[in-house]
């Protein structure tokens, strides 16, 4: 018998479900929360005050509050939180002094005498004072627990004997029992828990059990005539009794976000069907599904679109979860279970009771016994029929995936026997069950599949058609149709999103194909170059084999492959080349994306600067975005190449309508790779907060996934807000690991950023030399390198170290080449970054002009950090031309901006500059910039105090905000102008600039 933790000791059972909001009790003591709990905790509350007196105020009584007994039951389906609630209970007990005995019943022990009671007593044996209980009585509880031989004795007797011992133990302090999973107590215990239930009130004993909503059937015990089910089965026997049924979709919706936020939409919306509402489910199913398959249907597929994951992709239960009506299930008849299956594998457009009544007659179900089998199924409580709708409904959505999971290979495909001998013949379910039930090859079945997959891939369900084209392989008795059904399959995964299913599936053709190579050669091509860049960082394969397939598909030979694949080939290799740098890549996206689409030719000029017009908006212009409405699955490439032509022009932020319908249907693969792009498009906007958040965590989840390339990209965008803020150390840490992980993958351009990131963080330390040290072999002689398409990015950097290191007429040299080349046309942010850069590198006679450009540049503010670098760099000349007041007006919003950035270095720069102004010298305006004030709390509100204080306790931004209900991004923007009010540079000195306004408060 299990004696083991029946007493409390440091604290209750952990639970995965004690997932809300702490509760904090009066003292101060947090409680965990359970979401869409608080009533039933209410409940618990009240009944445990009853026994430490605390139920009513003591002012309001002449006395202390007699203690008052009660009992509890919580009555529940399986994975209804009946446990996580006792753990809230017993957190709650020991606070309030009380002593905690529990029971968890075991389905191994329920046929044991006393298995159960033996956990709650075993602690009270030993301290019962001498004489509490007579020899009889202490013999026939020894005999109970096991102690003492002889023949088990009647419960009734145990009653009387448990009921001493309790009562002794309660009047040296108030005891809590504890039964959980009350169902499986064995009957003898049972029923004295029976006895403890109906006798609470006179004693400081509170009684809460646990059970499931299942009414077991009545009898006997070994010991004693029959046993006394009610206190499992009748709620008359208890003072209270709470019944916790599936949380709604508020609170599942809440709880799956805080359980897994990292859960994409699809997913999500599955789970949320999948677990109606059981808070176990919502637990345990995210994770199951996460490492079954990160390119699981459920990730991709509508779950209101969709029936076919029950014939190849079921959603993994586990055992825990598969198993929570297992009790049920095996209280019932064969046929009534074998009928059971055959409704869960029905599928929602076959689970009509018409239907199910004739297949419920099929020999292999119940046969001339189908009435009565039909009534038991009903009487279960499993599953009911809406004869009104003509639709037989499951209990529960845990119902089928048990039934599934339950049942054996052989079981299941019986039942999809039995369903395609019922379906149409030739219709998508009729071909689905049947191949589901088929063992072996079956060229026929295999042909009628195959045409099926093309079928829904033609109509956009690519992730649902690979797994359909890979059971088509399957049941094909020929090599080459294996493996021309695998490549399309693989093919199929890698439009879906299913990129580790289109890797298996590239390599099981392979082998079904050695030693020639699989085709068709353009599927083939797309497939290899298409997985090895994402899971291995791999670009070489796509740079060699993608050419050949784009000549391919673009002559007649390839009209057959063209309509799905190129456009999709162009992409992928318009992306390798633009990682790369390499010229058979860009040989070939210039060959053929004028021909293919508009699109393609726009994004071409994009990356190139081809053509380049010079129009407001850049090459990019308002005729050429895209839009969120009316994208089919088969325009996805064009959004696709819109997308790209956004990121090449960085313009990702405003075309955030694009992305959901993009990534709707797609797997992690397509959301990293939009997430990466707004990861770079909050650093260019200065919001690197985001930056940070958003390039980590998909690094992580990169990693986690084996994305290999996009864990290479989140890497850089993260390494950008370091480089900025001059976190040397970190960026070292970063570049030691992916800069040579990119140059070993060949992304050529990608390892060139990790080196100018290096120039970036020497500048903002003010180490010229050493930034122009990098500076100088990256640009070798101040050429232009042909391929740079980050070329914008590092162009004030360069200019900076070239003009500090007194390289300024080489500088100016190679802006003019800069702006002859149409860089400055591409899009705004190029133009507003090479107006900086001219700003920068002008000679005394254009400064003012060029800097007066900077400033009046359309939409300067978007791109914060340039502009600050800008204002710093010009009050610092101004300063050493002597005493100005623009000056300080310069620097006091650069070191405001590089605050407000967390770039401490850059504030330090702007902060040393402003301190070597002479304050007696400054116009009014520059005094005001240089002078620390006196009484800074007169122009600081409330909130920006509070933020302050909290600022310097030491929180972070979303900390802060988590706190005060603001996003991080605001706290930012307040700390952005509270530290020029408090005549600040960093964090560090939030403190002592607070003392001192408490001080003159």
């Amino acid at each position: 018998m299990n004696s083991g933790g029946s007493e409390s000791g440091d604290g209750p059972r952990s639970t995965p479900l004690l997932t809300g909001q702490p509760r904090p009790a009066p003292t101060g003591h947090v409680f965990p929360a359970l979401t869409g709990r608080d009533e039933q905790t209410r409940i618990i509350e009240a009944a445990l005050d009853g026994v430490t007196g605390t139920a009513v105020p003591r002012a309001c009584v002449p006395a202390p509050v007699p203690p008052v007994g009660t009992s509890v039951v919580l009555r529940g389906e399986p994975g209804t939180g009946r446990t996580a609630l006792l753990a809230v209970a017993e957190s709650m007990a020991r606070h309030k002094g009380l002593r905690v005995l529990r029971m968890a019943g075991s389905e191994a022990e329920s046929e044991l005498p006393y298995a159960a009671l033996h956990q709650v007593l075993w602690p009270l044996l030993g301290e019962a004072a001498p004489g509490l209980l007579t020899a009889s009585q202490r013999a026939v509880l020894e005999r109970a627990l096991g102690v003492r031989g002889g023949q088990s004795p009647r419960w009734g007797a145990v009653a009387e004997a448990v009921h001493c011992l309790v009562a002794d133990a309660a009047a040296v302090r108030p005891l809590v029992l504890l039964l959980d999973d009350l169902q499986w107590a064995d009957a003898a215990s049972a029923a004295v828990f029976g006895r403890l239930v109906r006798r609470p009130a006179p004693l400081p004993v509170v009684v809460i059990g646990a059970t499931r909503t299942v009414t077991a059937p009545a009898h006997t015990t070994e010991a004693g005539g029959p046993e006394p089910y009610g206190v499992r089965a009748d709620d008359t026997l208890w003072d209270r009794t709470v019944r916790l049924g599936p949380l709604d979709e508020a609170c599942s919706e809440a709880l799956l976000r805080r359980l897994h936020p990292w859960l994409p939409d699809l997913a999500r919306r599955w789970v949320l069907r999948t677990a109606g509402g059981n808070p176990l489910a919502l637990h345990e199913l995210p994770p199951r599904l996460r490492a079954a398959a990160q390119d699981h249907p459920a990730f991709l597929v509508d779950p209101e679109e969709a029936e076919l994951l029950q014939f190849h992709d079921e959603l993994p239960l586990g055992d825990r979860l598969g198993g929570l009506y297992a009790p049920r299930l095996r209280m019932l008849s064969d046929e009534a279970r074998r009928l059971l299956l055959v409704i869960a594998l029905a599928g929602r457009s076959a689970r009509r009771v018409s239907f199910l009544r004739g297949v419920a007659a099929h020999e292999s179900v119940a046969g001339a016994r189908a009435a009565a089998v039909w009534n038991e199924v009903a009487g279960s409580g499993l599953a009911r029929a809406d004869e009104a709708r003509d639709a037989v409904v499951l209990h529960h959505p845990l119902v089928r995936g048990g039934l599934v999971h339950l049942a054996s290979p052989a079981q299941r495909r019986t039942a999809h026997r039995v369903l395609a001998d019922a379906l149409p013949a030739g219709s998508r379910p009729h071909l689905m069950h049947r191949a589901a039930a088929t063992i072996g090859t079956d060229d026929e079945l295999a042909a009628l599949l195959a045409r099926e997959a093309q079928d829904m891939a033609a109509g956009g369900s690519d992730a649902e058609a690979a797994g359909v084209m890979a059971r088509a392989a399957s049941l094909s008795s020929q090599a080459t149709d294996r493996a021309t059904r695998l490549v399309s399959g693989a093919l199929m995964a890698a439009r879906g999103g299913r990129v580790r299913l289109a890797a298996e599936l590239r390599t099981r053709a392979e082998s079904e194909a050695r030693p020639a190579t699989p085709g068709p050669p353009p599927s083939y091509a797309f497939v290899v170059a298409y997985t090895r860049l994402l899971l291995d960082g791999d670009p070489v394969p796509a740079a060699e084999l993608l050419p050949a397939a784009m000549d391919l598909l673009a002559s007649p030979a390839g009209r057959t492959y063209r309509a799905g694949l190129l456009g999709p080939s162009l992409l992928l290799l318009m992306i390798v080349a633009v990682h790369t740098a390499d010229e058979r890549a860009w040989a070939a996206v210039e060959r053929h994306a004028p021909g293919v689409s508009e699109e393609a030719a726009l994004c071409l000029r994009a990356w190139t600067g081809r053509e380049a017009t010079a129009h407001g908006d850049g090459l990019f212009g308002p005729q050429a975005r895209p839009t969120a409405h009316g994208v089919a699955p088969r325009e996805s490439a064009a959004s696709w190449l819109l997308l790209w032509t956004a990121a090449a022009v960085d313009q990702v932020g405003e075309y955030g309508a694009t992305v959901k319908p993009l990534v709707r249907r797609s797997a992690f693969s397509a959301p990293a790779f939009v997430d990466g792009l707004r990861a770079h498009d909050h650093f260019l906007h200065g919001r690197w907060d985001e930056a940070l958040e958003e390039s980590r965590r998909g690094a992580r989840e990169s990693a986690a996934y084996g994305y290999a390339f996009h864990e290479t990209l989140f890497a850089l965008h993260e390494a950008q807000v370091l480089a900025a803020r001059g976190d040397r150390d970190a960026l070292a840490a970063r570049e030691a690991v992916f800069a040579p992980r990119a140059r070993e993958q060949r992304l050529r351009a990608v390892a060139e950023r990790w080196d100018w990131l290096r120039v970036q963080c020497a500048l903002a330390h003010g180490r010229v030399d050493e930034a122009w040290h990098h500076a100088a072999v990256l640009v070798p002689g101040g050429t232009l390198a042909r391929r740079t398409p980050w070329l914008h990015l590092s162009l004030v950097d360069w200019t900076q170290a070239a003009v500090g290191s007194g390289r300024g007429t080489l500088a100016r040299r190679q802006l003019r080449a800069v702006r002859a080349a149409g860089i400055a046309h591409r899009s705004p942010h190029h133009s507003f970054l090479v107006t900086v850069a001219e700003a920068l590198a002008a000679d005394d006679e254009e400064r003012e002009a060029r800097y007066a450009a900077v400033y009046a540049h359309g939409g300067a503010d978007r791109w914060p950090f340039p502009l600050a670098r800008a204002r710093l760099a010009h009050g610092r000349r101004l300063r050493q031309l002597g005493p100005h007041g623009l000056a300080a007006s310069h620097l006091r919003a650069a070191l405001t901006a590089f605050t407000g950035l967390g770039a401490t270095p850059w504030a330090t720069q702007a902060a040393r500059e402003l301190e070597g102004l002479d304050p007696e010298g400054l116009t009014s305006e520059g005094r005001e910039g240089v002078s620390r004030g006196n009484g800074p709390q007169s122009s600081l509100t409330a909130q920006e105090l509070r933020i302050a204080g909290l600022a310097a306790e030491g929180l972070s931004n979303r900390q802060i905000g988590d706190r005060l209900g603001l996003s991080p991004r605001t706290i930012g923007a307040y700390l952005y102008k509270l530290f020029p009010k408090l005549g600040i540079t960093t964090r560090a000195a939030l403190a002592r600039a607070l003392d001192e306004i408490s001080r003159h408060g």
